[in-house]
């Protein structure tokens, strides 16, 4: 970009750089297939000791007491806005983030996962507290198919001992009061509803007893026993609960 200074900066171990109001316009190189505005490589950076935390990129930052908020306010560590004006053909595909952690050949490690969590502090007060909203909005053209979110499992070796597409826990440590439901549905009192609470019609349910019956659901009783919500296909009208399924 014609005019337009370039900084080259090799960071040391341990060695800060400041910016103020720092805003970048980056270039686009020669056709490369991929393209980064701001490529950070950590390729060999990730060398820390034992019981040590490596971080690619870290936003901290507090609101001090003196500082309160008032009218609709709202902060955020990181915010991305992204817009799309062109017709595309069907293939393109636009997503606000692309994330990807991959263990390879010969590594090991106790687990891998994405995180996201909020916590409200011994001291603090807050009517509302949710790990996290996924909000889907349609006002235009949607032809084939609206979903707010989905989950795909894709176990190509199957050898985990427990394995699931959804885990829902109540991990409280303290011993309060049961949350009242682990799955809730509400629908806003103009919409149309659900025409199925649970659509399961596109999955297979592995039988149990000579290919007859296949279990709907699993629970514990109050008297710490184990049901089986079952249905069979020989009385096709029928469901039942059972203590055991051959």
């Amino acid at each position: 970009m014609a005019n337009t200074p370039s900084l080259t900066k090799v960071l040391r171990r341990n060695e800060d750089i400041d910016f103020k109001n720092f805003i970048a316009k980056p270039e686009r190189p020669a056709a490369t297939g991929q393209y980064y505005g701001l490529d950070v490589r950590l390729d060999d950076w990730f060398t820390g000791e034992a019981a040590s935390k490596s971080y690619g990129l870290m936003i901290r930052g507090d609101r001090s007491a003196s500082y309160a908020a008032t009218g609709d306010s709202n902060d955020a560590a990181f915010r991305m806005s992204i817009n799309n004006y062109a017709a595309n053909d069907s293939d393109f595909i636009l997503r606000g983030a692309n994330l990807a952690v991959a263990n390879r050949s010969g590594g090991t490690m106790g687990r891998m996962e994405h995180f996201a969590g909020v916590q409200n502090k011994s001291g603090g007060s807050v009517p509302t507290l949710i790990a996290f909203t996924v909000l889907n909005e349609n006002y235009g053209t949607n032809a084939t198919e609206f979903g707010v979110m989905d989950v795909i499992a894709r176990d190509e070796v199957g050898a985990g001992t427990t394995r699931y597409g959804l885990q829902i826990r109540n991990d409280d440590r303290s011993g309060v009061a049961a949350i009242q439901s682990a799955l809730k549905v509400t629908s806003h009192a103009s919409s149309g509803g659900f025409r199925e609470l649970i659509d399961a019609s596109g999955a297979v349910l592995t039988e149990y007893d000579t290919g007859t019956e296949v279990v709907l659901m699993k629970f514990q009783g109050a008297n710490a026993t184990t049901y089986y919500l079952v249905h069979d296909s020989d009385t096709p009208t029928v469901v039942e609960v059972k203590t055991s399924v051959s």
